[in-house]
C-alpha cells in the first residue's frame, strides 16, 4: 500500500467513502500522513468506544402508549436505552402471543434503541472504517422488522453479530448469521422440518450472501449441465442445489417453546437451536459434492456453509459487492482483482475482510474523482454532522425523516438489502424530504442538536462564513458552492454579517449542494 501523502481533495474524497465523511482537520490529517497509515490505524481501533458507550448511556427516549385493560396499564416516560445491553432472551420476551402480550411501542423499542445508537456511531465512532463495514454486512445479509415482530426483538443480538464479524473471517459471518434468530424468522428457516423443507434461507444464501445472481444457471437441466470452473466444480449453481442446500438446514430453528413430542418442549428462550428429529439426515449432492448420511449436528449445514465461503464466485461476487460499496462505481476491476486475491487467499485467515479490504483500499481509485455514488440518508446526515461538529443526539424524529427520504433502517421489505441505485433517493419526493431533513439538522429544527461552530462563525462576513462551510461539507470543491449561497444570500437582503442562526441556515444551505450529495 502506497505511503506518500494525499491531495487535500483526495484526502476528502476517502472519508466521504471509506468512513462517514470528514470532520474538521480530519482531511488534512489524513492528507498529511498518508492513506496506508490511516488504514492501518483504523484497523487496528478496538470494536468498544467508551465514549460511544457513555452517550448511549446517558441518553433518553420517549415511549407513551395507551392503557389496555387488564393487559398493560398507560405508561408516558423518557426512558434509558435499557434494551440495547439486554440478552437475545431478555429481548425476545417482547414478542407477542397470545398468553404474553406486549404493546407496539415496546415491540418496536428494541428497533429504536438501535436505530440510534447505529447512527450515533457512524457519527461519532473513530473506528469510521469498521462502522462502514458493519453497515455494509447489516446491508448484505439484510433482515427486516416488517417481517414479523420476532425479527424486530432480536435485532440487537443481529447488530451484536455482525459487528463482532464485521473485519473477521467470511466463514465465520456466514454462520453467525445462519444461525441468528433474526435470520431464521426473516427467512422462515425457523419452521423448516425434514420432508418439508423451506426454501427461503437456501435461495438467498445462494443468490445474495455467496455465490451471487449472476451465478444461477437456470438454463441447465441438471447440475451436470453446469460448466465447471479452472478447480473443475461447479462455477454455478441450480435450483436442485437450492433444494439440497434447504434440506441441509432443516431442524435449524428458534427455541420458542415449541413442542417436540407429548412430553417435551423447547425453552422459550428465542435463541438458536438445532432439533434433529427435523432434520433431513440423509445424503445429499450440493455444488457436486456429496454430503453423506448421518454425518452428526449441524454437519450438512456446516458443510453447505464451507463449500460456499471457499467458491470462487463468492469471493468474486462479495468482492464486487465491498469494491462498490467503499470504492464507487463503475467497479474498478484492477480493484477488483486485488479484493478477490486477498478473499481467496486468506480464505483461513481470522482477519479475512480486513485484509480484503486493506487490498481494495491499497490503490488510487478510492479517491478518484471519477468514481464514487449517491450518499444515501443516513450517509447524508452522518457527514453532516461530522462536517459541522453537531452533537448529534438521534432520535424518532430524525428516524422518521430518514424514512421520508428512502431509508428506513432495518426497513427494506426484500432480502437484497438497502439500495445503493441513486434511483431510491434521486426522485422528486425523496429529495424535497433529504433537503428538509438536513436543513432541520443544521437549524437542529429536529432537536438532535446545535453545532457551536456557528456561535464562532457568527458575526464574520457571509462570503467568509460560506466560504468556511462549503470547504467543511465538501472539501476543496466547495469553493463555487459557497460564492453561490453567499450570492443567494446577498441577493435575498439578507444580513451581511449573519448572527448563529442565521450561519445554521447558510449550512443547511450548503448540505443540498448537489455536491454533498454524492461521495
Amino acid at each position: 500500500m502506497a505511503t506518500s501523502a494525499l491531495a487535500a481533495d483526495a484526502a476528502h474524497r476517502v472519508l466521504a467513502r471509506a468512513a462517514y465523511g470528514a470532520r474538521p482537520g480530519e482531511a488534512e490529517t489524513l492528507a498529511r500522513a498518508g492513506l496506508a497509515a490511516w488504514v492501518e490505524q483504523q484497523l487496528a481501533l478496538p470494536a468498544e468506544e467508551p465514549a460511544i458507550e457513555a452517550r448511549l448511556a446517558a441518553m433518553r427516549l420517549p415511549i407513551r402508549y395507551a392503557a389496555s385493560e387488564g393487559r398493560w396499564p398507560t405508561l408516558e416516560e423518557d426512558r434509558p436505552l435499557t434494551r440495547l445491553a439486554m440478552s437475545q432472551g431478555e429481548n425476545f420476551r417482547f414478542s407477542p402471543r397470545m398468553d404474553r402480550p406486549v404493546p407496539s411501542p415496546e415491540v418496536e423499542r428494541g428497533r429504536i434503541e438501535l436505530v440510534v445508537a447505529s447512527l450515533l456511531r457512524r457519527t461519532e465512532a473513530e473506528a469510521q472504517l469498521r462502522e462502514r463495514l458493519v453497515e455494509f454486512w447489516l446491508d448484505h445479509f439484510s433482515v427486516s422488522t416488517l417481517a414479523s415482530h420476532q425479527v424486530s426483538v432480536s435485532l440487537i443480538d443481529y447488530d451484536r453479530r455482525i459487528r463482532a464479524h464485521a473485519l473477521g473471517n467470511f466463514r465465520a459471518l456466514l454462520e453467525v448469521t445462519a444461525t441468528a434468530p433474526a435470520m431464521l424468522y426473516f427467512l422462515n428457516n425457523n419452521s423448516s422440518r425434514a420432508g418439508a423443507p423451506n426454501e427461503n434461507y437456501a435461495r438467498e444464501l445462494l443468490e445474495l450472501h455467496t455465490l451471487g445472481r449472476p451465478a444461477y444457471v437456470g438454463a441447465a437441466r441438471s447440475a451436470r449441465d453446469v460448466p465447471r470452473d479452472a478447480e473443475g466444480r461447479p462455477a454455478g449453481y441450480v435450483d436442485a442445489d437450492v433444494w439440497e442446500a434447504a434440506r441441509a438446514f432443516t431442524g435449524w430453528t428458534v427455541a420458542a417453546g415449541q413442542g417436540l413430542d407429548g412430553a417435551r418442549r423447547l425453552p422459550d428462550s428465542g435463541e438458536f437451536a438445532f432439533v434433529e428429529p427435523w432434520h433431513d439426515q440423509y445424503q445429499k449432492l450440493f455444488l457436486g459434492r456429496q454430503l453423506d448420511p448421518f454425518a452428526g449436528a449441524m454437519a450438512h449445514g456446516r458443510a453447505v456453509l464451507d463449500i460456499l465461503a471457499e467458491h470462487p464466485a463468492t469471493a468474486r461476487f462479495v468482492c464486487a459487492k465491498l469494491v462498490r460499496w467503499l470504492v464507487g462505481e463503475p467497479v474498478p476491476e484492477a480493484v477488483l482483482a486485488r479484493a478477490v486475491a486477498a478473499f481467496r487467499g486468506n480464505l483461513a485467515a481470522p482477519d479475512q475482510i480486513a485484509r480484503t479490504v486493506r487490498a481494495i483500499l491499497a490503490g488510487p481509485e478510492i479517491a478518484d474523482p471519477r468514481l464514487g455514488r449517491m450518499r444515501r440518508p443516513v450517509d447524508a446526515v452522518a457527514a453532516a454532522a461530522r462536517a459541522y461538529r453537531i452533537p448529534i443526539a438521534p432520535n424518532p424524529q430524525l428516524i422518521g425523516q430518514l424514512a421520508a427520504a428512502g431509508q428506513a433502517p432495518f426497513g427494506w421489505p426484500a432480502p437484497d438489502g438497502q439500495p445503493l441505485d441513486a434511483t431510491q433517493y434521486d426522485g422528486a419526493g425523496a429529495l424535497r424530504a433529504r433537503w428538509t431533513m438536513l436543513l432541520g439538522l443544521a437549524r437542529n429544527g429536529l432537536g438532535t442538536g446545535a453545532s457551536p461552530l456557528f456561535e464562532e462563525l457568527a458575526g464574520q462576513p457571509v462570503a467568509a462564513a460560506t466560504a468556511r462551510l462549503a470547504r467543511l461539507a465538501l472539501g476543496p470543491a466547495g469553493g463555487p458552492v459557497g460564492q453561490t449561497v453567499a450570492g443567494v444570500w446577498t441577493a435575498a437582503g439578507r444580513p451581511e454579517r449573519p448572527g448563529a442562526k442565521d450561519v445554521a441556515e447558510l449550512a443547511g444551505w450548503v448540505l443540498t449542494a448537489p455536491g454533498f450529495q454524492r461521495a
